[in-house]
Formats: structure tokens, sequence, C-alpha cells
């Protein structure tokens, strides 16, 4: 079993350091405590309004200094990461393939100041795409679109060959209308759950159908939306709908075009991912006191595009972890939706494994997307028993 199967790369130290640099140009007469308190409070706000109140308005934290720097300093690179690991599953599991020739057209709705975009313009980058990049990011702020801007030429040599166009527009409007241009990747990151009720399903599948009509025939739609399990079902049940109405095909987070059977059950768990990654040291030193887990990476998606997805056989021997791996009286248990659509359980005996097998399956993640060569089926079919560790391969697992 290989972990990992592809690499993430880490958030880079010039952007954590240019987000510390505007902080302290803010107030330069503060001195760092003075600074740090600053926006630990107002991160207790942004956390409060994004886990709790669910309440957005262009004031939120689009408008003020203050609400821009907390955000940038200490929300930035999770959104970052975010998309860094959805974009390396859209090209090194689901076949996605930028063109090789031409510009790379990328678009972001609600770009905010960046942080989804320029991490997909690094991410091409370290994989060695040199096509152009041509990126347009739209915001309704126009103080977030000046720190893209800004972080954008200032920080270039991350970005090399890439040109921003940025727009000011609400995205409650109709996108599609009077836009011809059409984009190899469209970019929505944490926005949907922010400009659309939450009594309106049938607002978010047009949403996703107008934003999809903007896409090339062989282009991609990411969507990426917070852990949290009522904005990670509305995404997987509008995904669906827009997918059986014909107006784009379900690529991820599971397989040959089905869609999270979860919303549909009464499920200890929900549809989301749960990852590693290397905490910033800015990032750290704000949380000190508040002592908001920073560890794990959680965040729920979908890829969609107007092509068909990529096919695997259907069997409940691939799957997607859709729980923790858990340990109890002798097994390792853990729970997949598998390409065949359905659920199931999975557990290995600690006893058939050898040594250095234990920290290998410790190791697997909550999103990691496994196959395995040999399994016995158990009671009613739905729980699988793993015979060992050297059973299981990985097809997909991001460090």
């Amino acid at each position: 079993m290989k972990i990992p199967t592809a690499n993430i790369s880490p958030y880079p130290e010039e952007i954590e350091q240019w987000w510390w640099n505007k902080a302290n140009e803010q107030w330069p007469d503060a001195e760092e405590p003075k600074i740090v308190r600053m926006l630990q409070e107002e991160i207790v706000v942004q956390s409060d309004r994004f886990n709790k109140e669910r309440h957005f308005t262009p004031k939120s934290y689009g408008s003020r200094e203050l609400s821009l720097l907390a955000y940038g300093n200490f929300y930035f690179p999770r959104t970052w990461n975010h998309l860094s690991y959805v974009l390396a599953e859209a090209l090194e599991l689901r076949e996605w393939n930028p063109p090789r020739k031409g510009p790379l057209n990328i678009l972001d709705l609600g770009s905010g100041s960046g942080a989804t975009c320029l991490a997909a313009l690094r991410s091409f980058r370290d994989r060695g795409v040199e096509n152009p990049i041509e990126l347009r990011a739209i915001d309704y702020s126009g103080k977030s679109l000046g720190y893209l801007r800004n972080l954008h030429s200032g920080l270039y040599s991350l970005w090399p060959g890439s040109k921003l166009e940025t727009k000011r527009l609400d995205l409650c409007r109709n996108l599609s209308r009077g836009h011809e241009k059409k984009y190899d990747l469209i970019l929505l990151g944490s926005t949907l759950n922010e400009i659309i009720p939450e009594d309106e399903p049938e607002i978010y599948v047009n949403k996703l159908g107008e934003v999809a009509s903007l896409l090339k025939p062989s282009g991609v739609l990411i969507v990426v939306e917070p852990a949290l399990k009522e904005s990670c079902q509305r995404l997987h049940k509008a995904a669906a709908m827009a997918s059986e109405a014909g107006q784009v095909h379900l690529h991820g987070p599971y397989f040959n075009g089905k869609g999270c059977p979860l919303v549909n059950v009464d499920s200890p768990f929900h549809s989301h991912e749960v990852r590693s990654w290397k905490v910033p040291e800015v990032a750290k030193k704000i949380n000190g006191p508040l002592g908001l887990n920073l560890v794990d990476l959680k965040f729920g998606f979908v890829l969609l595009s107007k092509k068909p997805p990529r096919r695997f056989e259907e069997t409940a021997t691939v799957f997607r972890l859709v729980s923790p791996v858990n340990k109890r009286r002798g097994l390792y248990f853990f729970v997949g939706i598998a390409s065949d659509g359905l659920e199931y359980a999975y557990e290995i005996q600690t006893r058939d494994l050898e040594s250095g097998d234990r920290e290998i399956v410790e190791r697997i993640e909550r999103g990691d997307i496994l196959e395995i060569k040999k399994h016995l089926p158990l009671g009613d079919g739905k729980r699988i028993r793993i015979p060992n560790a050297r059973a299981i391969e990985t097809l997909f697992s991001p460090r």
C-alpha cells in the first residue's frame, strides 16, 4: 500500500510572510502582541459566522481591513489547501487533462483575496504545466480583489506566465448572460453556501447549471464547501439534481457519475474530507489561546464536467473512505462509498497485521480512495473483511 500517491505542494512561506507583513503595515505603531490580539478577536467573529450564524452580507468580511487581514493570516492557507487537494484529484485520478497548447483559461467565482485561484496557479506550475494561464477572478468585494491583485503581482515568481483580470460583480446575477468566453477550469470556493438561501434548493441547482454552461466541452468545475453537514448535504443534493437534469456530469467525489448516497439515509457520517497538512507558523501563533482545531483540514467538494466521467468497475472493492479509521476489539474498521454507489463497512483484524502494517493502516485518511484485491463478505454483504494490509492498494492518497 503506497502512501502518498500524490504530493500536495506545501503552502508557500512567501505568502505566509506577505500576509503577516500586510498586517504590520496596517498598524505600523502596534507591537506584535497587540496585532495578534486584534486578529484573534476578529477570527472569533469569523469562526462564529462560518460555523454557527451562517449569515453573510457584503460587510461580513470583505469590506474591512481587519477582516481581510485576519482571513489572510488565518483562513487563507486552509482554503488554499482545500483547492490543492481537489485539483490533485481532478488531475491525477479523474483523468482531467488541461490543454497542452494555448492559454489555460480559469474563472474563479467568489474569489475573495485569491486563496483558491492562486492555489490553482501554483499547482499547475508545480506540476510542470507551462501553458500561459489567463485567470479571471470575480467577487463582490473590491477590497478583496485589490489584495488579490497585489498578491498576484507581488509574488509573481510563484505563478510565472499568468495574467489576472478582476471584476466586481454580484454572483446572484445570471452569470451566463452576455458571457461568451468558455473556461477550462471554473472554481467556486466556499461561495454557493453564502449566496443561496437554505430553503431554495432549485436556485442552487440552477446556479450549478448556469456556471457549468461557461465550461469548455472538456472543462472541469470544482465546487468546495465547508465541512458542515448541512452545507455538504445541500451541495451533493444539488449536484445530483443538476446531473440528473443533464446539465453536467458528476466526476467526484464518488464514481461513475453517481451521487452521494448519504444524503438520503440517516447516517452518522456525511460526505467530506478530513486531511492532514502542515499548519503555518503564523496561524499557530494566532491560534494559541483560541484553541481552534487547526490539525484537521476539513471540507466538502464536488467535481463536475460536461464530459462523461472516468469509468470504474462497479464493485464493493473500490471505495472512498467517508469515516475515520477506528480501532476497537481487535479490529480496524472504517466506512466507504464504493464504485457501485453503495455504502459498506470494512474491517481488518489486528491479528492479521504484520510488523509495520498498523502504522500504514493508521495513515489512511478520510477521503482516500482504496482498492481491495482480496476480501471476504460478511453477513448481508455490506460488511467486508480485508485479510491483511497487503490486500489494500491506494488509488488516490494525497499528502
